[in-house]
């Protein structure tokens, strides 16, 4: 059984990471209706508690069923995404059904190759 463990000084970063590994996606986390920094914590996003929870995940949940219930259990808006961190718009998939991350396409190539390998290929280093 998957659980999500909330502290009230846990960043929503570490909460970020808790979701990526447990359900396979990404997640946004607002306070007051905005969007909260990685470095808020979850007292400033509205959990109430002092102590640790343990919170079984019932992978049978929809994802909107999932959210709306650790926003009434917990007191802060949590929205899962896919790994490009746009909202999932199926709200009535299942958790157990988001694909692992392996089986998600990699993420497109961005930038330029500044490797060190590659910056001394160019300066004509004979060494490599």
């Amino acid at each position: 059984m998957k659980t999500l463990k909330l502290h009230p000084l846990m960043t929503i970063s570490l909460l970020q990471m808790q979701i990526q590994r447990l359900l396979h996606c990404n997640a946004a986390v607002y306070i007051r209706h905005s969007l909260a920094n990685g470095f808020n914590t979850l007292r400033e996003a509205g959990l109430e508690d002092d102590a640790l929870i343990e919170y079984p995940i019932d992978e049978t949940l929809s994802l909107r069923e999932f959210e709306e219930d650790l926003e009434e259990r917990f007191h802060f808006s949590l929205e899962l995404c896919n790994m490009n961190l746009k909202p999932f718009m199926n709200k009535s998939l299942r958790l157990f059904q988001l694909p692992p991350i392996s089986e998600a396409p990699p993420p497109p190539a961005r930038g330029i190759d500044l490797s060190i390998e590659w910056l001394l290929r160019q300066g004509g280093n004979p060494a490599l």
